[in-house]
């Protein structure tokens, strides 16, 4: 039996769990660890930070539905892991044993890296900073001024950036507050749809740069934030060299600000498993370079730099990659369990969709390390629309009951019925007797329709109802067997003896050498 723990419940935890208890076997364990109850569709956060999302549209207990599909769920944080014991250590002083780990955890953001980032300026990051955000954009609406959109030096996944600023935009259009408040946004990019992907990549450099000139949006690319104070951002442009060019002091009435990641506290403080930012570092099949039992997936794990700039970019990602190394994580975690090939994660793509209010722009760039054969960008209202259907379709994902699931290919009913099938397909005579050896009658009570449907499985397959019902008994006991754990297969050996006994004939072999023994000895 194989305990797999996957920590955090989000994106990429929870479609990673699901996926797990699917594949593995019942005797198999799945466990979700997680210091949030809730399931957080991430990507509508700035949906979220506009008031066009509730709470309730984008976060649910996740509890339930991990619950139904044989998943345990343990609402805590993470004070460490112990990778040499293969155990963590939990925030309320448990621990938990694995014997894969999974981490999924996602990122925080280092907010207190820049001086006074998190007193003056907003996020929509987490759902709560989004919620914040949208606190302080009711009031800002009040006595509109100056707006900053900005990322930090080294920050990553910019679409964001972007897509809030052209939200932004399109709501104050609609309240006719447009022209009260100028716009800037500051991104360490070279240039405006960078993201992240180098020269032969990202959005379309000339058609981002006429979206925000037909917006009136200004851009300072190569910048470099230095402080935030309560009214003014001090920013540095560079030139391609790096060295400062420009000093820019921005006004503002109302900030959002994409800060640099690093690994959540209880990850980053294994120092075995991550660099210098907290994040996990991973081979191609997204294991860890050391401990071969530890997996990573999502933002939480180490992706190396797609391009080398001036101000430094982190590399990009998406929903979709994150799905695309989840089911490389949960297939390779399955696969050294059952023995078979691991797969790499090689080549990814860089897919998004980014919300403009009424329309959008949707990219597809691959390999997301050059040198690339696909660079496509597309913009139109069918992305704004593509969006809302995509958060629909994850959370319904999430939300939907599990099919019902065939047998593992490896459990005894799937072994009994594969070959029963193929000797019907080789035209072997239909088998009509039961040769079991020492065989018992046992009276078992079934409905009628099971009965039927036993009748009707035999004539199909060509068995004996009574044989087929046999053999299905016995792949059943073998498969339940399964769901015990070392303490029930313990007390299962115990009971099995002590029947084995009491049927014992009352006079056994030897016993009457016993007692001439016995005689013997009182002579």
């Amino acid at each position: 039996m194989a305990h797999v723990v996957v920590l955090g419940a989000g994106i990429a935890g929870v479609p990673a769990a699901y996926a797990l208890r699917t594949r593995l076997l019942s005797r198999d364990e799945v466990t979700v660890v997680s210091d949030k109850e809730y399931f957080h569709f991430v990507p509508s956060n700035p949906w979220m930070a506009m008031g066009w999302r509730d709470r309730t549209d984008i976060a649910f207990p996740v509890e339930p539905y991990l619950k139904e599909r044989g998943i345990k769920f343990i609402a805590n944080g993470v004070k460490a892991i112990q990778p040499g014991k293969s155990r963590i250590d939990l925030e309320n002083g448990g621990s938990l044993s694995y014997d894969y780990l999974l981490i999924a955890t996602g990122v925080e953001g280092a907010f207190d890296e820049m001086p006074g980032m998190a007193e003056h300026t907003h996020s929509v990051l987490h759902i709560e900073q989004a919620e914040k955000a949208y606190a302080a954009y009711n009031e800002f609406i009040k006595n509109p001024g100056p707006i900053v959109v900005g990322a930090m030096q080294g920050s990553s996944i910019l679409g964001p950036v972007y897509e809030y600023a052209f939200l932004v935009d399109a709501d104050l259009k609609r309240r006719k507050l447009r022209d009260r408040a100028p716009m800037t946004i500051v991104t360490p990019e070279p240039w405006p749809g960078h993201l992240g992907l180098g020269s032969s990549g990202g959005a379309d450099p000339e058609a981002v740069t006429a979206a925000l000139a037909d917006n009136q949006i200004r851009i300072i690319c190569n910048a470099r934030t230095l402080r935030i104070e309560p009214k003014v951002i001090h920013v540095a442009e560079v030139d391609e060299l790096g060295n400062e060019k420009t000093l820019h002091e921005l006004p503002y009435a109302y900030s959002v600000y994409w800060p640099a990641f690093r690994g959540v506290k209880g990850v980053r403080g294994a120092a075995e498993l991550v660099n210098r930012h907290g994040l996990i570092e991973v081979d191609e099949y997204l294991r860890h370079r050391k401990y071969r039992n530890v997996y990573a997936t999502g933002l939480c794990m180490a992706h190396g730099l797609v391009d080398r700039t001036p101000v430094e970019v982190g590399a990009p990602g998406s929903v979709y990659s994150i799905q695309k190394e989840a089911e490389t994580a949960v297939c390779n975690i399955v696969g050294s369990i059952m023995g078979d090939t691991l797969v790499s994660n090689i080549p990814q793509r860089a897919r998004w969709l980014s919300d403009m209010g009424e329309n959008g722009a949707a990219y597809l760039s691959g390999p997301q390390v050059p040198l690339r054969d696909i660079n496509w960008m597309r913009q139109g209202r069918w992305v704004h629309l593509a969006k809302v259907d995509f958060e629909k379709h994850f959370i319904n994902r999430v939300k939907l009951r599990p099919a019902p699931q065939p047998p593992s290919a490896a459990s005894r009913l799937a072994e009994l019925m594969n070959r029963v099938m193929a000797e019907k397909v080789e035209g072997l005579p239909p088998i009509k007797e039961a040769a079991i050896p020492g065989a018992q009658f046992l009276p078992v009570q079934i409905s009628q329709d099971a009965f039927l449907e036993l009748k009707a499985l035999g004539m199909c397959v060509g068995r004996e109802p009574g044989l087929l019902a046999s053999e299905l008994l016995s792949a059943a006991i073998a498969e339940s067997k399964s769901f015990l754990n070392e303490a029930g297969v313990s007390a299962l050996e115990r009971a099995r003896r002590e029947l084995l006994v009491d049927a014992l004939p009352k006079r056994q072999p030897g016993v009457e050498l016993q007692a001439k023994d016995s005689s013997s000895g009182n002579a």
